[in-house]
């Protein structure tokens, strides 16, 4: 009689610390938004370029990563896309993507939804404006908080003093009055209106979902001409942003989102 093979303490421990460490890998592929090659991902999981090599080599083999076009760097595979693709329909995607078709049908500008990931906004999802002349917003783009209309709208409305926002956003100086202020006056209107100096003529009018946190992680904004976008027009588009917000708020991808 074959005795069946049990297995010790010692080996369950190993195979549950390679499935921490194959999370933490396929966390950083993720948030990456480019993807990593194989040193940076040793380096920003803390594991052994070996380690990092032969677990990688198992998730690609699982269809979880593959390779990017050059062959350097690590991306999402196609079993994590499809996961992923499961997971935002039953957390209610489908539904914010008809709040932004609505939105965007409503302002005639391009409407996105964007998640808070630490220092940076995540663009969860665009529907594109139907204007020939329109800004062309695409889900998975990465921008820095201070550099976003998504971003200042959800610092301003959290619930902290703005001396505390501003102090935990590391800025000084001048630009850290600027930024009290700006934030004040998103506080006043209840949205950002956010004109991009890096990229001139571009204007951005954005709103937090609310909810029980204290810091919104979700938000929602237009993105358009300001020829279109006039300060004429502000409070009237800054109400339909608003409107969306509050649509979102009550969505199921809110709390699947919030948790990310």
């Amino acid at each position: 009689m074959t005795v069946p093979r049990t297995t010790s303490a010692r080996e369950r421990g190993s195979e549950v610390q390679s499935v921490a460490r194959a999370a933490a890998l396929l966390d950083a592929v993720v948030s990456s938004g480019s993807g990593l090659t194989l040193t940076e991902l040793a380096k920003r999981t803390e594991l052994t370029v070996s380690t990092a090599h032969r677990l990688i080599r198992t998730l690609c083999s699982g269809n979880l990563l593959c390779r990017d076009a050059t062959g350097d760097r690590f991306v999402p595979g196609p079993l994590l896309l499809r996961l992923g693709r499961q997971s935002l329909a039953s957390a209610g995607l489908p539904e914010v993507g008809d709040v932004l078709a609505d939105l965007a049908e409503r302002t005639g500008e391009t409407a996105s939804a964007g998640l808070r990931r630490g220092a940076n906004v995540l663009v969860l999802l665009a529907v594109q404006s139907s204007s020939a002349l329109r800004f062309t917003g695409a889900a998975g783009a990465q921008v820095p908080l201070l550099s976003s209309g998504l971003g200042l709208a959800m610092l301003a409305l959290a619930d902290e003093p703005v001396a505390e926002v501003v102090a935990q956003a590391g800025v000084e100086g001048e630009r850290a009055d600027e930024l009290s202020s700006e934030l004040l006056t998103i506080q006043f209107r209840g949205f950002c209106v956010f004109d991009d100096p890096a990229q001139p003529g571009l204007r951005t009018i954005a709103a937090p979902v609310l909810g029980d946190e204290t810091r919104p992680r979700i938000a929602v904004e237009i993105t358009g001409p300001v020829s279109r976008m006039g300060d004429d027009r502000v409070d009237e588009l800054g109400e339909a942003v608003r409107s969306a917000a509050i649509l979102l708020q009550d969505l199921p991808v809110s709390i699947a989102f919030g948790a990310l």
